[in-house]
């Protein structure tokens, strides 16, 4: 059975958010904890051990390690064992501008994490063991949580507690076994992400489709200009960014819905995307278009399409090479830059002609499955059907109700 991660809000009385607050501390003073004493330990030795012997020595000396479930502080120790192997393993590749993990700040709430074992959800009760050595002398606390009602699982394997720090609220995130609808579908599907074509689509039959990221650029954009305005990480720069991440979160989830619809339709199997992996750090196109690519959510384009899929029985991964398939001739093979001749066209001395991003999506389709979905060596593809989104909201002063965004919302796709 596939496994999405489901997110659910918290509804806990004032007593029981308050115990499940401080054991969130608790989890940050012990990730501290572990780190400072490795920080000691370099001074004095100059080496770190992070063998699991070593770290459960250290945890018997951190009081707080007793304010949470024994488990989920092993977890904690784990998060810092990875954090120093990661360091390591950039400090071997003589990448040596990364510094060592850093502390969390201090009254940050770290997740409460709990793999297998510790807690319990029944009919969308939760209760959670808390250990049995805490000074207040609570073991469990036990709350409500409500999620999305369409989403229906077998079972809960994980389970997150973490402090949304936009919404300042409590949330769960479980980990869960679903029952994918039958797919007995064989056909493939090929995805280029961009930006301004959010998704650049090349099906198995030689079909293509490109979804708009126009809105969801005029969102940021705007939002952003409204930040400019006010202080930063102020009450009201944390309401307006926590309403940006969640139109634009909306405005992703209608797009990924429409198209695995479509491929499900289509009876696609298999959706690949590029490796975009690393991006980020190997992009400098100056400093304003630099702030604009660092923001783009592909991350959470790819995370939704891939729980959706999972949903749909269609298999979405996204390991594919996609280094220069933007300026990669599709009919030839020829790499040339100069072939993009303006924004949407890319045209080879070959004779072959394509939207731009459709080209790339095609080249992505080829390396991933080792065959071309397009007939003939030259040519033009068949023109894209184009799928734009629009909204009914815009400015600031939309009344606050919770819900807002779905409700004044028009997610109908108009298709041109």
């Amino acid at each position: 059975m596939p496994l999405i991660t489901l997110k659910a809000q918290i509804h806990a009385d004032p007593q029981t958010e308050a115990v499940l607050k401080d054991a969130m501390f608790c989890a940050t003073k012990v990730y501290n904890g572990l780190l400072w004493h490795l920080r000691k330990e370099y001074e004095e030795k100059g080496q770190v051990n992070i063998s699991h012997k070593n770290l459960n020595r250290i945890l018997k000396e951190l009081p707080r390690a007793k304010g949470y479930y024994s488990m989920s502080v092993q977890l904690t120790r784990d998060e810092v064992r990875e954090a120093y192997k990661s360091f390591f393993a950039l400090k071997k590749k003589g990448l040596t501008q990364y510094e060592a993990p850093g502390f969390r700040r201090k009254g940050q709430l770290s997740p409460l994490k709990y793999v297998q074992s510790g807690f319990k959800v029944e009919d969308n009760k939760v209760i959670l063991s808390l250990g049995t050595s805490r000074e207040d002398g609570v073991r469990q606390v036990s709350f409500r949580i409500s999620h999305r009602p369409d989403i229906k699982y077998e079972r809960v394997g994980e389970l997150s507690i973490i402090y949304d720090k936009d919404s300042g609220r409590i949330e769960a995130r479980l980990v869960v076994e679903v029952k994918a609808c039958e797919n007995g579908g064989t056909g493939k599907a090929a995805v280029d992400l961009g930006e301004t074509v959010l998704m650049a689509c090349a099906f198995y039959d030689g079909t293509v489709m490109l979804y708009s990221g126009r809105l969801i650029k005029a969102v940021r954009r705007y939002w952003q200009k409204v930040r400019t305005s006010l202080q930063q990480n102020s009450r009201r720069w944390k309401e307006i960014a926590h309403r940006e991440k969640e139109q634009v979160e909306y405005l992703l989830h209608v797009v990924t819905s429409h198209f695995i619809t479509e491929c499900a339709r289509r009876g696609a199997k298999e959706i690949v995307i590029g490796d975009l992996n690393g991006i980020r750090e190997s992009i400098d196109y100056g400093d304003r278009l630099n702030q604009r690519l660092h923001t783009w959510p592909y991350r959470k384009l790819i995370s939704i399409m891939k729980y959706k899929g999972a949903l749909m029985g269609i298999i979405v991964r996204d390991d594919v090479d996609e280094r220069r398939t933007s300026i990669t001739c599709h009919a030839c093979g020829k790499i040339a830059p100069s072939n993009r001749r303006h924004r949407g066209l890319y045209a080879c001395s070959c004779g072959w002609k394509a939207q731009a991003d459709i080209n790339g999506a095609l080249n992505i389709y080829e390396r991933a499955f080792q065959v071309s979905p397009v007939k003939g060596s030259s040519g033009r593809v068949a023109r894209p059907v184009a799928v734009s989104f629009l909204l009914g909201w815009h400015g600031v002063t939309e009344p606050k109700r919770k819900g807002f965004l779905r409700a004044s919302a028009c997610g109908c796709p108009s298709i041109y």
